[in-house]
């Protein structure tokens, strides 16, 4: 995971700190894929706003907000899953390559509905071409994006889960 390597973070930093610099970190690399590799301004500037889930949901916020933590932790959970995949797609033969794109699609689609039911955009767009398109560093790119994505959604407890995810990769 692209933010799991940056947390090789200060100890000294205090954890707000730490998150602050994840989160410019996030930005950074989702203004770079935005504007680069989907030569797309509207999602460089694109801000989630829980409060339309909520609405047309007919949700209260602190539900959606619930369901938004949830949706970090599986996508955060699914990255290692995209890369393997994306890696096995680049390296087998026509045949092994065609089942992992089959593979990567039902994979998007699971995380594509949730990204739906929450309205948020963004997700939607790399869930979208992870469904759809071939190009592997396309790919790449979008599961970059789906991760920095997710964690501006709610840095702290995104920091978090990184931070587990740091432990249990130690053992």
């Amino acid at each position: 995971m692209l933010l799991l390597k940056t947390l090789k973070l200060d100890s000294a930093l205090s954890k707000e700190r730490k998150i602050q610099l994840l989160l410019s970190e996030a930005i950074k690399i989702s203004h770079r894929v935005f504007i680069y590799r989907f030569n797309n301004d509207k999602l460089k500037n694109y801000k989630y706003d829980p409060s339309i889930a909520s609405r047309e949901l007919g949700l209260d916020d602190e539900l959606v907000g619930e369901l938004i933590n949830d949706y970090i932790s599986q996508i955060f959970n699914t990255i290692h899953q995209f890369d393997n995949i994306i890696s096995n797609i680049r390296e087998l033969k026509s045949i092994d390559r065609e089942a992992k794109k089959l593979e990567l699609k039902n994979l998007a689609h699971k995380n594509l509905g949730v990204a739906k039911n929450l309205r948020i955009e963004d997700a939607k767009i790399f869930l979208n071409d992870l469904m759809n398109k071939d190009d592997i560093e396309h790919l790449e790119d979008c599961v970059k994006a789906l991760e920095v994505c997710a964690f501006k959604l709610n840095p702290p407890h995104a920091f978090n889960l990184l931070q587990v995810m740091k432990l249990k990769s130690s053992f």
